[in-house]
């Protein structure tokens, strides 16, 4: 009993001394090391992660790592884990055996869980890089409302009759009376039949489909039945190609959305197509106003194929034959987010005629997380580059970029302020929405 009330005294003291004992051994720098490891990390198949724990030997004698294996069925086949660990003197090994997930589990005395690490590994893949200048063409499904134009009536008054009824900027007019419709012709020839009887435009707004009814008004200037709408059923510019995949004959381009130069939104594929462009000359880039390449379609090229898939992360298609690129006979390794760092690499893109040249560049920051075409910055540092176009211009994007002797993103986007700079995608997010490809990036950070 006295035992009892004695320890009951010093029970707050004990805890104390136990608690600055915990924190002590956790601001050593070993401890530290080891609390520090990410949560996630990616692998391509075949490749090794080397973990230093950094620990006392007594330590980390005590300490296993070990792949938690999912619970297998009866009948079902044994197959690999998608990774394998291996100890070494300073800590451990991991090497990605497949494609796949798995839990890396760290436990004291072989069965106290102190720490687990998610492992992802993801397939090799290889691929033809791109830096072919590119025309596109390509029609919306349905026509993209832009604008509002004010009609004459016979009263000497301006009349908006497709805004008066509820029409906005950005709407998709997919039909008119129940009839599909793709084209601006399609719609004017509609609108002279139906002269001053109503019509029922199906709307697209988002995520939500419209009926409106509108009823046209007798222009005086144009002898016409207008609604008094500006409307635009496609785009066509120029862009660079990415990378070709030989095994199916898809290729990825521009790597972001192409979106309508007047409301700023994304165009939905009603069929399109790629050819190639020949660059006639630059108008370069300055502080504040984008530079951009000036070049004619040339249906004798070598790029020519559909378009099929507009997403955020570039325009997608088929080819009609076959794609090369002068400075590798073979494929390219394509190199994911958590294989780029900092430093030295190049660009791949056309500034005259047809011809595909290569060009210094350096990336300035890796950021593995984004998933919005923003991953890294670059900076242009080719001399010649610079002195033709003054930096990152529009006509650019989509051009490859290499570092190592990999294929790891695409030019997207130039600094306003600043055209030497600009913004670059990661291929893991190109790749993950190419049609038939598995690999979806997860978006956890590795750093």
């Amino acid at each position: 009993m006295k035992f009892l009330k004695r320890y009951q005294k010093i029970r707050p003291l004990i805890g104390i001394i136990l608690s600055f004992l915990f924190l002590f051994i956790c601001l050593t720098p070993q401890v530290r090391n080891f609390l520090s490891l990410p949560q996630n990390t990616r692998l391509v198949v075949g490749e090794v992660n080397h973990i230093d724990l950094q620990l006392p030997t007594s330590l980390q004698n005590k300490l296993q790592m070990r792949v938690q294996d999912p619970s297998q069925r009866v009948f079902a086949a044994y197959q690999d884990p998608p990774v394998v660990v291996n100890e070494d003197i300073s800590g451990y090994q991991l090497l990605a055996l497949r494609p796949g997930e798995a839990r890396i589990q760290f436990n004291l005395f072989g069965y106290i869980p102190l720490k687990s690490i998610r492992v992802e590994t993801v397939p090799v893949k290889y691929v033809v890089p791109g830096g072919h200048s590119i025309g596109v063409l390509l029609q919306s499904r349905g026509i993209m409302v832009v604008g509002f134009a004010s009609i004459m009536g016979a009263d000497g008054e301006k009349k908006y009759p497709g805004k008066d009824q509820g029409v906005q900027i950005g709407d998709v007019i997919t039909g008119v009376d129940g009839k599909a419709i793709s084209s601006e012709l399609q719609l004017a020839r509609i609108i002279d039949q139906k002269e001053n009887n109503p019509v029922r435009l199906h709307i697209k707004r988002k995520d939500k489909e419209l009926i409106l009814p509108v009823k046209p008004v007798y222009c005086q200037e144009t002898e016409r039945y207008r609604i008094g709408l500006y409307v635009r059923d496609g785009v066509v510019g120029v862009g660079t190609l990415t990378f070709w995949d030989p095994e199916s004959s898809q290729y990825a381009a521009l790597g972001h959305v192409i979106v309508d130069a007047d409301t700023h939104q994304g165009i939905d594929v009603l069929k399109g197509k790629v050819l190639s462009a020949s660059i006639q000359t630059i108008r370069p880039g300055k502080q504040g106003q984008p530079g951009e390449k000036i070049g004619i379609f040339n249906e004798n090229g070598p790029v020519s194929g559909t378009i099929t898939h507009n997403s955020s992360c570039g325009i997608f298609g088929k080819t009609n034959k076959k794609l090369e690129n002068p400075f590798y006979k073979y494929t390219v390794e394509v190199g994911y987010a958590h294989q780029v760092k900092t430093g030295k690499a190049q660009i791949m893109t056309v500034v005259n005629g047809d011809d595909i040249e290569r060009f210094d560049i350096e990336i300035t920051k890796v950021y593995p997380q984004r998933q919005n075409g923003k991953g890294m910055i670059i900076r242009i540092t080719d001399p010649r580059l610079l002195s033709i176009s003054g930096g990152i211009v529009q006509g650019m994007s989509g051009s490859p970029i290499i570092q190592d002797g990999k294929l790891v993103g695409a030019v997207t986007h130039v600094f306003l302020n600043d055209p030497k700079s600009g913004y670059g995608i990661f291929m893991d997010n190109m790749l993950s929405q190419m049609p038939g490809f598995q690999y979806k990036p997860s978006g956890f950070s590795t750093r």
